[in-house]
């Protein structure tokens, strides 16, 4: 794939940190633990599986900005191999592919909005059952 079809400017993203955090960043990508979420516009979010099963979210503008983590490696150092693993899965995309995942919430959206107003409020409560912080998040 040429960097014209990429989302990334992958040696500006491997510049922002130790090499060896992107290449642990990549190897997560192609082991699979990247979920990317959604691209909308120039802004991408992936849910990265780090290695003791802890989600972190990742937040990137492309192909070359600002980025974060919710991991405590980005609180520390500003970057982490979290991002690395959503730049290089991001990259890894087909053009099919990145169009799954542009419409991917929107696609969500639809879905949701079809439901009943009892039926989308159960759908809350239950994930709120199963997730502490969606809890904490709905409690405000």
């Amino acid at each position: 794939m040429s960097s014209a079809d990429t989302l990334f400017d992958a040696d500006a993203w491997r510049g922002r940190m130790d090499e060896r955090w992107f290449e642990s960043g990549a190897a997560i990508a192609e082991a699979g633990a990247v979920d990317l979420v959604a691209i909308e516009d120039d802004a991408v979010t992936g849910h990265v599986t780090g290695s003791a099963g802890d989600l972190y979210v990742v937040t990137l503008r492309a192909p070359d900005g600002e980025g974060a983590c919710t991991c405590p490696g980005f609180d520390k150092f500003g970057a982490c191999k979290h991002q690395a693993a959503v730049v290089v899965a991001a990259n890894l995309l087909d053009g099919t592919g990145r169009g799954y995942v542009r419409e991917r919430l929107a696609r969500l959206r639809d879905g949701l909005a079809l439901e009943s107003k009892e039926a989308l409020i159960e759908r809350i409560v239950e994930l709120a059952k199963r997730d502490p912080k969606v809890l904490a998040g709905l409690e405000g």
